[in-house]
């Protein structure tokens, strides 16, 4: 939501195909679901994706999850791919919010991704599983650069120290959402705490964390503009994004 407020037209693929909850967080029916448009068949294009997409009102789309656990499997990892390159025609930002694990749809994911997102929180179960998944992308071969990471609930005592946890994780988070009440109140209300209090210390770390891909597109442009490539708005300006946890929304 910080990106469409930006100006920006992003779109999200709930890719928690069985327990996905990114209707329920942005306040969405799922009258049409990701599962739907499998069900169809045939090749994708811009036109027939769009019909399976759900609008919100910041401007924002969203490819739902299925409805039910045992609609996930009709969503192969063939159609996600065909799916990803039709969305990164029509938007300037696809993030796919992925479930905690590495299922081939998630891998796949990765490997089209130009850019991954690794959530975690600040207690001491969280961060061994976030430094396993850091580490797990570094054997898939996954450029560090390309990597950002996000701790929630960042001020919480628990007795772990954001420096100790520098130091387990071993590098700087680029992003520290602290908790905030508003939070849960406002994923029960079906909207995002940037639009439900957007002056929230959460909300201003989530438009932080939105400033930096939108500085990352501006670095690609310039130097797309270097190299006498034109205007630097063909994919350079594409991003794609992955969660590894969906403790809070943006």
């Amino acid at each position: 939501m910080a990106l469409a407020e930006a100006g920006k037209r992003p779109i999200v693929v709930d890719l928690d195909l069985q327990f996905g909850d990114v209707g329920i967080a942005l306040g969405l029916s799922p009258e049409r679901t990701i599962y739907d448009l499998a069900r169809v068949g045939g090749s994708l294009d811009p036109d027939k994706v769009a019909d399976f997409v759900t609008e919100h009102p910041s401007g924002a789309g969203a490819m739902l999850a299925p409805s039910r656990p045992d609609q996930a499997g009709t969503v192969t990892v063939e159609f996600l791919r065909e799916l990803y390159s039709v969305l990164r025609a029509r938007y300037d930002y696809v993030i796919v919010d992925t479930p905690p694990g590495f299922t081939p749809e998630v891998i796949a994911s990765i490997d089209l991704a130009s850019n991954l997102l690794v959530v975690g929180m600040l207690d001491a179960l969280s961060l061994k599983d976030t430094k396993l998944g850091l580490e797990t992308l570094a054997l898939m071969g996954c450029d560090p650069a390309r990597i950002r990471l996000v701790l929630n609930r960042a001020d919480t005592s628990v007795g772990i120290k954001r420096s100790e946890a520098e130091t387990i994780l071993g590098r700087t988070p680029d992003a520290f959402v602290p908790s905030d009440r508003e939070i849960p109140r406002a994923t029960t209300d079906g909207q995002p705490i940037v639009v439900a209090a957007g002056r929230s210390e959460a909300a201003k770390a989530f438009h932080g964390l939105a400033a930096l891909y939108l500085q990352d597109e501006l670095v690609a442009e310039a130097a797309s503009n270097g190299n006498g490539n034109g205007s630097g708005s063909g994919s350079k300006g594409k991003r794609r994004r992955l969660g590894r946890a969906k403790q809070a929304r943006s």
